[in-house]
């Protein structure tokens, strides 16, 4: 009688079904061993429960967008833009932004910086998420007429560092909110860090710094679109979203809008 049980056991489905779910049980009880040994903090405050907790995403200082310019997308630029007049773009090598628009969804202050310090830099990948619903809420209406999705890529050394693309998860996640394909439309960056250079220094320095992916695949793919977002983490002076849009053009007369979680101020 044992044997046969054993055997009518070994042979049902609920034993499949409990041999098929295992890794799913495996990767929760792991989940829950990490969880009560170190549990997940707040990027800004440092509470537990959550990577970034209610109370400071309230918090956050979210640009209006109403105010904003809708061209560079300068937080107070709608009636007279200081970011993109004729004598602020002397020195970029730039009459006017190369794109049709650009957002920001917060301005660059202490919690966006540490936000995208650690979601960046230390591994928390569960931020893009958070960053990636702020940008597509941020977004004109009429942006919904974009066919696609791209990003910077991180540099080879980056990656290896990090070990993930930064730019292209939270590119891929802003895609999948909007609902539009992400496109690999860009190569690696032929360009120095740009965290400790001023502004004419970062406009040089990627100066024809990004160009087209070589990949044939994602060429032909970029080539079925007539529109994209470029994302990207932060605004800082513009330098490298204008490279990513001289590049975007280099093969079409696309249309480009620019999208960030923060912008410096």
């Amino acid at each position: 009688m044992g044997d046969c049980a054993q055997s009518s056991w070994m042979g049902s489905p609920h034993l499949h079904e409990f041999l098929g779910r295992g890794p799913a049980y495996a990767a929760a009880l792991g989940e829950l061993a990490a969880e009560t040994l170190w549990p997940t903090r707040c990027a800004v405050c440092g509470s537990p429960g959550s990577v970034l907790c209610a109370r400071c995403r309230r918090a956050l200082a979210f640009i209006d967008q109403w105010r904003a310019c809708p061209r560079c997308g300068a937080p107070w630029g709608l009636r007279e833009c200081t970011e993109c007049n004729a004598l602020s773009m002397e020195g970029t090598g730039f009459a006017k932004p190369p794109f049709e628009g650009c957002v920001s969804a917060v301005l660059f202050d202490d919690a966006a910086a540490r936000i995208v310090r650690l979601n960046k830099d230390a591994g928390e990948r569960r931020l893009a998420d958070w960053m990636a619903y702020y940008i597509a809420s941020a977004l004109p209406p009429e942006w919904a007429r974009a066919s696609c999705v791209t990003f910077i890529p991180d540099s080879a050394k980056a990656r290896l560092r990090r070990g993930y693309d930064h730019g292209r998860e939270l590119a891929a996640a802003t895609a999948g909110l909007l609902d539009l394909p992400l496109v690999d439309a860009l190569g690696e960056p032929r360009a120095h860090d740009q965290r400790e250079l001023g502004r004419a220094d970062r406009f040089a320095n990627m100066a024809k710094a990004l160009s087209l992916t070589e990949s044939p695949a994602s060429r032909a793919r970029l080539a079925l679109y007539d529109s994209v977002i470029v994302v990207d983490d932060v605004f800082t002076t513009g330098a490298t979203l204008y490279s990513a849009a001289q590049a975007l053009r280099a093969d079409s007369d696309r249309r480009i809008w620019a999208a960030t979680f923060a912008r410096v101020y």
